[in-house]
């Protein structure tokens, strides 16, 4: 595994993590939506990433398996769960064909993933084929209101776009509609509803970092040269318009949690 892949990893598990209290909020909800009769509870993430939301979930002894084919992340993943993982089954594997038996979990839960896989359809029947009756699937994504940081995307977005590669935004987004709508056509009823909303603290340097090592889906699709150079010409901007980039700006948040019950 190269070190810039693992090093990719750490810094998404540093710079996309919930303050501790939003986690638990987050879990609370999670939990909750899933009422098996008479079982014990069987979570399955897909795209669990480094943790962040399982790991609040596994920290309260619920069964967990945690799938993602990236090895760095499920690296990191693995490092973090490090005694704790008696209930946790780590797969890493194509969440287009979950090696999963059919009805065999409680919660399906997705969180910033729908717009990383182009042939989604597969992914939500999967999910839906491995959910037992009565089961739920979970959905959860972040809202962050405009700040700094959104001007540093989109003055990352302007530069790649005079370097000859114009990126579109908002496929998350759109792409949360048509899964929704899917849901309604299989005869589902998913309610949305708010569980977290919380402010913290970034650093212009923090939002440069992030760009720069491609936390973003937006950012994976320009080769790597032009991404150099993008990210040169946005450090120089960020320096001469905003000064100090260790000063701390505030970013309000919540978090949205989407539930979809089988039966």
């Amino acid at each position: 595994m190269s070190s810039a892949l693992l090093r990719a990893a750490y810094a998404y598990d540093r710079l996309r993590a919930h303050p501790p209290e939003v986690a638990g909020q987050i879990a609370t909800a999670m939990a909750s939506a899933v009422h098996p009769k008479g079982e014990e509870p069987v979570f399955l993430e897909l795209g669990v990433g480094t943790g962040r939301i399982a790991l609040p979930l596994i920290a309260r002894g619920y069964r967990y398996i945690a799938l993602d084919a990236d090895a760095a992340m499920l690296e990191v993943f693995r490092q973090k769960i490090a005694g704790v993982d008696r209930k946790v089954q780590v797969v890493q594997a194509d969440a287009r064909a979950i090696p999963l038996p059919d009805e065999s979990v409680h919660g399906v839960i997705v969180v910033h993933l729908w717009h990383l896989v182009p042939d989604w359809p597969k992914v939500l029947a999967e999910a839906i084929r491995v959910l037992k009756p009565g089961g739920a699937l979970l959905e959860g994504w972040d809202q962050a209101e405009a700040s700094p940081e959104w001007t540093l995307q989109e003055r990352w977005r302007a530069f790649a776009a005079e370097e000859g590669f114009p990126v579109e935004r908002g496929l998350h987004a759109k792409r949360l509609k048509e899964v929704e709508e899917a849901l309604r056509r299989l005869g589902l009823k998913p309610r949305t509803r708010e569980v977290a909303r919380w402010r913290e603290e970034r650093t212009p340097r923090e939002a440069l970092e992030a760009l720069s090592e491609r936390l973003y889906s937006f950012t994976q699709g320009l080769p790597e040269p032009v991404h150099a150079r993008v990210m040169e010409r946005l450090w120089a901007w960020a320096e001469a318009e905003l000064g100090d980039l260790d000063r701390p700006f505030p970013v309000e948040k919540r978090f949205l949690l989407r539930v979809s019950r089988l039966g």
